[in-house]
């Protein structure tokens, strides 16, 4: 590749008329134009980013923030296909994609801070969500273009892109009712998420439209990953009146469930059903096959990156469309791990 320095040397003129020969500008006559845009694309000419980011205010990257630690990997396979939509979006537009990881451990408000601080990129994606989530506030209150992979109360009417959890509990506990089941349990990780929250009172709602009374023993949260699913199965089985179905937050989660099951001589989907909100890759081959729901998680990608993108190229004095708000639906996806109700007989059983 070359600069603009050398294209300058090989063609023999100025820097400057290279530079407004690139740039289009109307004091260039059409034919030395047309010579540096030959020669720019002959031999491989790479604009100074730097540079030119200084004089525009622009960087041409688009950042998303993800939280990792050592017990929870980095990216799973579902993000990884939301990361991907993304792209996609962004390489159209000769954006590059850039991955800000912070530690689960560590405020993800200053983080967002030192990267809007040092004009890192010119967009954000904001994923994991609180209910109140003080960098919504911010990028607003800063004129950051931002769109939210989740919903949140803060930040009033602004752009977001969200799985339909709520949707899914309905659904898991409409079924497992359907088969006969009456006391139904709810695992979920210990992160205080704007989804899990939602999850909770679609839950609550749900029992409560079967005629089912709600017992605050049943919801179970633990750590996270596999750890939430065993500790949430082990606090499960030592209720005097276990349940007979449980729903999990996703496949992680379901893995520790159905360990800890084992272990107590209880078979998933016979003893126990189990029923996971989000499925994924590692829970694909458990057996007996989970019963979950899935989403078109690539699809969430390009939603996010579209509704970025069209923020980030608004000019001041355009028109101010209506916010983004996309709901995602789920799909259940039947395997074998939810069955009829065992046998009254057998519901108070302990391990």
């Amino acid at each position: 590749m070359i600069g603009i320095r050398g294209l300058a040397q090989h063609l023999n003129i100025s820097i400057g008329t290279v530079s407004r020969a690139l740039n289009g500008k109307a004091d260039v006559n059409a034919q030395t134009r047309q010579r540096v845009l030959d020669a720019a694309a002959a031999l491989g000419y790479s604009p100074n980013q730097s540079g030119r980011s200084l004089r525009n205010g622009k960087t041409h990257m688009i950042g998303v923030m993800i939280p990792t630690s050592r017990e929870n990997t980095l990216i799973d396979f579902g993000f990884a296909e939301v990361l991907d939509g993304i792209r996609s979006v962004v390489d159209a537009r000769k954006h590059d994609l850039a991955v800000f990881l912070y530690s689960a451990d560590d405020d993800p408000f200053a983080h967002l801070r030192r990267i809007a601080e040092r004009r890192l990129c010119d967009g954000l994606v904001i994923a994991d969500t609180s209910r109140h989530d003080p960098r919504i506030d911010y990028v607003i209150d800063h004129a950051i273009p931002f769109v939210a992979f989740g919903r949140s109360r803060s930040g009033g009417d602004h752009q977001w892109v969200d799985i339909d959890f709520p949707g899914a509990v309905r659904q898991a506990v409409d079924r497992l009712v359907a088969l006969g089941h009456r006391r139904i349990g709810l695992v979920l990780t210990q992160r205080e998420l704007n989804f899990l929250g939602l999850v909770r009172d679609a839950f609550r709602r749900s029992l409560k439209s079967h005629g089912l009374a709600f017992d605050s023993e049943l919801i179970q949260r633990h750590s996270h990953g596999e750890d939430s699913g065993y500790l949430g199965a082990e606090g499960l089985l030592g209720l005097a009146d276990r349940p007979t179905a449980v729903v999990t937050q996703n496949g992680n989660v379901a893995i520790g469930l159905y360990r800890r099951l084992t272990e107590a001589g209880l078979r998933p989907g016979t003893d126990v059903s189990v029923v996971s909100l989000i499925g994924g890759v590692q829970a694909q081959f458990l057996s007996p096959a989970l019963t979950s729901f899935t989403t078109d998680l690539w699809r969430i990608g390009v939603e996010l990156g579209q509704a970025l993108m069209a923020e980030v190229h608004r000019e001041s004095g355009d028109p101010v469309p209506a916010p983004v708000q996309l709901l995602m639906p789920t799909v259940i996806s039947a395997g074998e791990s939810d069955l009829r109700a065992p046998p009254a007989s057998a519901t108070g059983k302990r391990a």
